[in-house]
């Protein structure tokens, strides 16, 4: 009986197991020594289907997961907002010296 090369995949004939091809790198191994690829999808792992061996297999990555934000503040009643346009008093002054130009595009005619 001819010695044959089975990658890295343990031959026994005590205890016999299955031998299968690594999804990624394409090297034999054990069945029971390759597992499932996963990433994330959304908030929960999600497998890949691909059987990869332990040099193969890449940690899910936690840039992918998704990030629950805290809900908003609720809103107070009777706010009272700062006037801003008030403040922003900065006018553009055409060349016929007739009309002025807010910042915010509203035309004052001065006479």
């Amino acid at each position: 009986m001819a010695w044959r090369f089975h990658s890295r995949a343990r031959v026994s004939s005590r205890n016999p197991q299955a031998f299968a091809v690594c999804d990624d790198c394409g090297r034999w191994y054990n069945h029971v020594d390759l597992r499932w690829q996963m990433q994330w999808s959304g908030n929960r792992l999600q497998n890949l289907r691909l059987l990869v061996c332990e040099s193969c297999w890449d940690e899910p990555q936690q840039q992918l997961r998704t990030r629950i934000l805290s809900a908003d503040p609720l809103p107070i009643r009777n706010p009272r907002p700062e006037y801003f346009f008030i403040d922003d008093n900065t006018f553009l002054i055409t060349n016929d010296g007739i009309d002025i130009v807010t910042n915010d595009g509203l035309n004052l005619v001065t006479n």
